[in-house]
């Protein structure tokens, strides 16, 4: 039977997944979001109080974590507008079979989850503690390692937080280390994999940067 630490889960370590849950509507929402395992049973997640996923967490109690290798999963599940249609598409997903929460068909692994505690952090998070409620994972080939990979996962998540944080004037300190965390990724990526959808996603990234900034 499959664990969390088969998985890569160790305590107080954060797994970069991408959360997908369900709206009022019953539409699926995807956000990438970092997991902690707090206990072999339980996962702790910390999403923005203003996300469409804790909003859907709140109103559902239930969610799954999906684990992936694809950039592009990650990549237009924090900007919907990076899809042609500007959302995630539906066909992406299908449903948990033991919980009201939608699954990325093309997980890794995915891991269903159910609320046990959700404690306000500050203005900006909130913790939200879940319990295990079953695991998933495929057999698949071990993939060669591309330092690509992790730059380009790593500049999403640090763009996540610039959109969210680009109008506030107190965060300008904080936004300018992040741009040049992104920077120190976008050279990464265009040393180990030029002309790849890495560096594609790079630029595009960089462009909506500038576009949140100059909207300040």
């Amino acid at each position: 039977m499959v664990n969390l630490t088969d998985l890569g889960f160790s305590k107080n370590v954060i797994i970069e997944t991408i959360v997908a849950t369900y709206d009022s509507e019953g539409y699926p929402n995807a956000a990438p979001i970092g997991a902690k395992m707090t206990d072999e049973q339980h996962l702790a997640i910390k999403p923005y109080n203003s996300s469409s996923t804790l909003k859907n967490i709140k109103a559902g109690l239930c969610a799954t974590v999906n684990l992936t290798s694809d950039v592009d999963l990650f990549y237009k599940t924090a900007f919907k507008e990076a899809n042609p249609s500007g959302i995630t598409p539906q066909e992406w997903f299908e449903k948990a079979e033991s919980i009201d929460a939608p699954r990325l068909r093309s997980a890794d692994a995915v891991i269903g989850i159910t609320v046990k505690d959700i404690s306000p952090l500050d203005t900006k998070r909130t913790s939200v503690v879940c319990k295990v409620s079953f695991i998933e994972a495929k057999s698949s080939l071990p993939k060669g390692y591309c330092r690509a990979f992790p730059a380009t996962i790593e500049a999403i998540i640090h763009a996540t937080r610039i959109k969210a944080l680009a109008n506030e004037k107190s965060s300008e300190e904080h936004l300018n280390k992040l741009v040049e965390l992104i920077n120190n990724c976008d050279e990464t990526v265009n040393r180990t994999a030029p002309n790849s959808r890495y560096s594609e996603i790079m630029t595009e990234i960089k462009s909506k940067i500038g576009l949140w900034r100059a909207q300040k």
